[in-house]
């Protein structure tokens, strides 16, 4: 398992990632190579997720959280890199930090709230 600090490249005309990680931090570490072991990677960190895609690489990073998780996560569009030599791969690579909430989730957390008795309210 190697590890490495990349930097956040983001989009100038806003944010896409739905509130991920990328859009909370300006440098991240990246964990990547054989025998990761996930359960010791903290969840602000990055894993990059290797695949081969028509014959080509097609790498992305995921938050190690999202990774741990399951959940399904989407290309936010912010990419990670840094200009040392040990980067694994020649450009930029997507990070995959954005994960959209579906009603089922929010009736869920809705109706833990209400067994719970907590009101929901907002400063206005």
């Amino acid at each position: 398992m190697d590890t490495i600090l990349t930097f956040v490249l983001r989009n100038s005309l806003g944010d896409c990632t739905n509130n991920g990680l990328t859009s909370r931090e300006d440098s991240i570490i990246l964990h990547y190579g054989q025998n990761l072991q996930t359960d010791l990677i903290p969840d602000d960190e990055l894993i990059l997720v290797e695949r081969t895609i028509f014959g080509k690489q097609s790498n992305y990073a995921v938050p190690a959280g999202l990774f741990k998780s399951g959940r399904h996560s989407m290309a936010g569009g912010n990419f990670i890199y840094t200009s040392d030599s040990r980067f694994p791969s020649d450009a930029p690579i997507s990070v995959h930090d954005r994960v959209e909430t579906s009603k089922w989730e929010k009736q869920e957390e809705k109706e833990f709230n209400d067994s719970l008795n907590i009101q929901s309210f907002s400063l206005s």
